[in-house]
């Protein structure tokens, strides 16, 4: 855990229905067990857990960030054939205990990556 873990209203709660996630035309990860993160001041992630993303498509990119509500963030880089998105998913491997619903869970970003919601 990191040295120190602020508090804040950050609310997680299961996300309803089917997300699925697509890169470069490829299905990278599909969930009925996704949880949503609501943290004031930031865009609503949606994390997936692990075991329901397609491992061949992450490329460990050694990237780290620091939040003092929720820990350090490890990055991976998407890669589909020659397409890369670098830095597009991270998780948090030893998250503040605030957070501790998301660990060996995974957030997706940028413009490559599309998220699709139905109904489970």
């Amino acid at each position: 855990m990191p040295p120190q873990c602020l508090d804040k209203d950050i609310k997680i709660r299961p996300h309803a229905g089917r997300v699925t996630v697509t890169f470069a035309g490829k299905l990278v990860a599909s969930s009925t067990a996704a949880l949503d993160l609501d943290e004031p001041g930031a865009p609503l992630r949606v994390y997936i857990p692990r075991a329901d993303v397609a491992g061949e498509f992450l490329v460990d990119s050694g990237t780290h960030t620091t939040c003092p509500y929720k820990g350090e963030a490890s990055y991976h880089s998407l890669r589909s054939g020659e397409v890369t998105a670098q830095d597009a998913v991270w998780y948090y491997p030893d998250p503040c205990p605030l957070v501790e619903p998301v660990r060996d869970y995974l957030a997706f970003w940028g413009n490559a990556i599309r998220y699709d919601t139905a109904p489970a």
